[in-house]
This record gives C-alpha cells, structure tokens and sequence, in this order.
C-alpha cells in the first residue's frame, strides 16, 4: 500500500492495486514506466493560526533581562527531524534608547534541546536541524556603562519558519555584547556555536596600528590557545578562535580606556 499522498500513475499501472499485483507479477517494464507524485494538501494547521510565523508589536519591557516569546508554537513540527530555516525581521517605530532585544533560539531533535542567543537582526536566515522551535526575545542595554532604557515606541519583531535550507553565509549570526569602556582587564565566556570573533576598539580601523589591548584565548585550565594585539581586528576583522578555547581576556596594556565592543560570529 503506497503512503498517503503518493499516487502511481503511468500506461501500464494507475492505481495502488495494480502497482501491487504488477510487482507480485513481476512486470518490471509497469514498475519502469510508473511515477510517484507527491501531492501536497492545501489546507492544514499553518493556514491563518501563526503557527509558522508570529509577530510581537509593542513597546519593549521597561527592565532588562526579560523574555518574550514570539514564536512559541511549533513544539512538534509534521514529521521526522529535517532542516528547517528561520527568518526574523524588525521595524522600529522610533529609537528606543538604551534599550535592545536578543533572539533566543531553542532547537529539539529526538527529545534533546539546544538553546543560542544571538543579534535579532532584520532579515536574519539560518538553516538548523529540528523538529520544535522556539524564538524569544530577551531584552539587553548595548550601552553597558548606562543603564537600560526604554520608550513607549513600539518595536515589531517577527519570525518565520519553513521546512527547507536557505542561501547563508559560512558564519550567518552574531553575538554582540554591550559596549563599555575598558577601565580594567575583562573576562567573557565563550556562547555555544561560536566560531569567530571580533573586538571593536575605539575608532581602530588601521590594522597597522597597535592598541593598548592584547585578546587571549584561553581553555578551561586556563592556557593562552592564543593572543593577538586589538590591531588585528581593526574595520571590524574577525579572527578564527582555536578549538578548546572557553574563555576570552582581554587584557588592558595602557592607561587610556578605550570603548571595546566584543562580537562573537556564530557556525550554525
């Protein structure tokens, strides 16, 4: 009997019957000259319930480190596990001052979950394996050194997924974590799916240039994997972070205090 959704058409068999007593017959030429269909339903529970896409509209939190959900539906996505890609989108109505929002993206498979934040960026792709998904928002201040701060203007944010790979860059999201001035050496974890990253000091745009501040890539015993002057990521370069590395220095050699942006790039 064939699945639902596939029919069997040709000269020599168009129906599931006869498909199945041309093959206990053995004519190989009727099997040769069938074709299997997939026809697709027009109807189902995406159709107008948001169940693949959703949109929050208002203003963001007035404190930060809260969570929204903005897709919250798709817990148990039709079928076995496949690639899924998402897409997300924003449009503010005006600035919202000290004020921001992280994606919170959880992915499941088989019973197990995985959880990554990263830039909630409009027109953002990424391609993961699943079968649930989540998004959140989580709100942030970009600007550590004051304090959050927000609007009543309110801010779209939206999410979309489909069954399906999209064109994507070799390192499609970021984490950007707040800007603050570097009054003393600082110390951040690596987030999971971190492949890059990037130190934005000040206006450094030359890489001739040396900074006043060394990065070290450090492991869990606390051994430099490897250091590099914040020249090297001058323009915003980016620099291969060595396997085994958990932790990230930076280490301040001057008395000035320079604003220092960290921004890791994620390997989806």
């Amino acid at each position: 009997m064939l699945p639902l959704g596939l029919l069997a058409v040709g000269d020599a068999v168009s129906t599931a019957s006869e498909l199945a007593r041309a093959v206990l017959a053995g004519t190989r030429a009727a099997l040769r000259s069938s074709v299997l269909r997939i026809v697709e339903p027009t109807s189902g529970a995406w159709v107008n319930q948001n169940t693949f896409g959703d949109q929050r509209f208002q203003p963001l939190p007035a404190t930060a480190g809260q969570v929204m959900n903005v897709l919250p539906k798709n817990t148990g996505l039709y079928g076995p596990p496949a690639v899924h890609s998402l897409q997300l989108g924003r449009s503010d109505d005006v600035p919202t001052q000290n004020a921001d929002v992280y994606a919170r993206i959880t992915i499941g498979c088989g019973g197990v979950e995985n959880s990554f934040d990263c830039d909630w960026l409009h027109g953002l792709q990424l391609s993961v394996v699943c079968n649930s998904v989540s998004v959140q928002a989580v709100t942030y201040a970009p600007n550590g050194d004051a304090p959050y701060a927000t609007s009543n203007a309110s801010v779209a944010l939206k999410a979309m997924v489909a069954k399906g790979s999209v064109q994507q860059g070799r390192l499609p999201a970021t984490y950007t974590l707040p800007t603050v001035g570097l009054f003393g050496n600082l110390f951040y974890p690596v987030p999971d799916f971190a492949r890059e990253f990037c130190l934005q000091v000040g206006a450094n745009n030359d890489p001739a240039v040396p900074q006043d501040v060394l990065v070290h890539f450090r492991n869990d015993g606390g051994t430099d994997l490897a250091v590099y002057n914040a020249q090297v990521f001058a323009g915003g370069r980016s620099v291969p972070m060595p396997g085994g590395t958990n932790t990230l220095f930076i280490d301040r050699l001057g008395p000035s205090n320079p604003l220092v942006t960290p921004q890791f790039f994620l390997g989806l």
